[in-house]
């Protein structure tokens, strides 16, 4: 996937478990499935456990998984509940104080809270809290989300109503797992889904663990079995003792979960909402491969690692063209400008040379990053290079994901005209390819085979139709 400064990236990526043991120690378990979800952040990681006496302990730093919450720091931490957290980070926080979980701490109320999500409606938030008296010190939505927690549990003293009365005022697209100081774990997800999140059990010698992650695989590599997706509007009460209460907090007629799920943040190894994101990928490749008029001659498809990788195996089935690994990526590298990709991909000279190469890519951001692998297989001695995205053109910004907010950034919005070949011949020729094709609308979410108004695909339509606004609550 290419983008103008780095690879598009998911910000965040939550996990929560509660173990009906008081004397069982969750830390290690939160570890493991924050290690399944390092795809999705990689800047900070995270956890809060509270234990039987009643104490609420946080742990967070910059780095990745198994450099923050190393053994000496796992073996120091106990309590039978936790929320752990990763996080890519979007440039509005630096100090570790604001990373997540986020540890929140009044004359009244204590907890410890993680979100994988943005607020569409901070503004509005913000000035109601101002105006009831409260400081807002910094600009993250989850000093926010917390600040409003807080504020409307004063008035009435029942942190489940509090939170049901707090998440319908918020408007984004989210999930949340809060942790408090007596081991009470609440989940929430937005009323429209575009997040997801799901639920699972597991049982060891009598103790029962009830888990929740933004994906299956963090379920998988604890060995639970997944049980369901949190539904849209949905909020959840875990109590190790008493057990699970489910409840709504707001209305929800349908999902609309951010179809990217499926294209590029989660695992391959995940299910969401009952579908195989392998097999998802997999079969837009196969896709692509249908609708290639074009007889390619001693032509290999080589994916663009590691995204491209599902949907390049399914175009070489279906085309009938071998599938080969003709770049290699540098596993130790996360971020890098995009004038650097050298030193994250490089290509396999003796694979590609005197080749005419299907590349397989999942999208096309800016289309920089993709000139320059283009630029790479041809000095490596590339005969031709013929791009496959299985995704549509991305014409739109998205207000959830901030690697495509800006529009102008986009190739895709400035290729953009009156017929759809004309966009993807403008494309073409910026990244410098022999041929290109993307899939459409249609046809992704015909392989994807969910009803089109379950999925979150505005980044797609030039022309969007905006979701009916609805005025933010007052908080009193």
């Amino acid at each position: 996937m290419s983008n103008k400064n780095k690879g598009i990236n998911e910000h965040c990526g939550i996990f929560a478990i509660s173990c009906n043991d008081f004397s069982y120690s969750v830390p290690s378990l939160i570890y493991s499935g924050l290690m399944a979800l390092q795809h999705r952040g990689q800047i900070f990681a995270g956890l809060s456990v509270s234990n039987c006496s009643g104490t609420l302990t946080t742990y967070k730093d910059r780095g990745m998984v198994s450099k923050v919450l190393t053994p000496s720091v796992l073996k120091n931490i106990y309590g039978n509940v936790g929320i752990g957290h990763v996080c890519y980070g979007e440039g509005d926080f630096l100090k570790i104080e604001e990373a997540q979980p986020y540890h929140y701490q009044s004359d009244e109320l204590e907890f410890s809270i993680s979100m994988n999500g943005k607020l569409t409606n901070y503004i509005q938030i913000k000035r109601q809290l101002e105006n009831m008296g409260r400081i807002i010190t910094g600009n993250t939505d989850i000093e926010l989300v917390s600040m409003l927690i807080s504020s409307l549990f004063t008035l009435n003293g029942n942190f489940l109503d509090t939170l049901k009365k707090a998440f319908s005022i918020i408007e984004g697209g989210y999930c949340v797992s809060i942790l408090t100081k007596p081991g009470d774990l609440y989940i929430l997800r937005d009323s429209c889904g575009i997040k997801p999140l799901c639920y699972g059990k597991t049982s060891r010698k009598g103790k029962i663990f009830q888990i929740f992650a933004s994906e299956s695989s963090a379920l998988d590599v604890i060995g639970a079995e997944l049980v369901r997706d949190v539904r849209p509007g949905e909020i959840i009460k875990i109590d190790p003792v008493d057990g699970m209460i489910s409840d709504k907090f707001t209305d929800s007629k349908h999902g609309s979960l951010c179809v990217f799920e499926y294209i590029y943040f989660a695992r391959p190894d995940s299910i969401i909402e009952k579908k195989s994101v392998f097999d998802i990928r997999y079969n837009l490749g196969r896709e692509l491969a249908k609708k290639d008029a074009i007889n390619f001659k001693d032509a290999i498809v080589v994916p663009v690692p590691d995204s491209g990788r599902s949907a390049a195996m399914g175009y070489a089935w279906e085309s009938g063209s071998p599938y080969q690994e003709g770049l290699i990526k540098n596993r130790y590298v996360w971020q890098l400008k995009v004038e650097d990709i050298k030193e994250k991909l490089n290509p396999i000279t003796p694979i590609v040379k005197g080749k005419n190469v299907i590349l397989v890519d999942d999208s096309i951001i800016s289309g920089q990053t993709m000139k320059r692998i283009i630029k790479m297989l041809k000095n490596a001695g590339a005969n031709q290079i013929h791009v496959r995205v299985s995704a549509p053109v991305i014409t739109e910004s998205c207000q959830f994901n901030q690697n495509f907010s800006n529009k102008d950034l986009l190739i895709g919005y400035k290729s953009i005209a009156e017929d759809q070949k004309e966009v993807i011949e403008n494309i073409r020729d910026h990244i410098n390819a022999d041929s290109l094709q993307f899939l459409t609308v249609k046809e992704l979410v015909k392989v994807i085979d969910i009803k089109e108004t379950s999925l979150c695909l505005r980044c797609f339509q030039s022309i969007i139709k905006d979701h009916k606004e609805r005025l933010v609550p007052t908080l009193h």
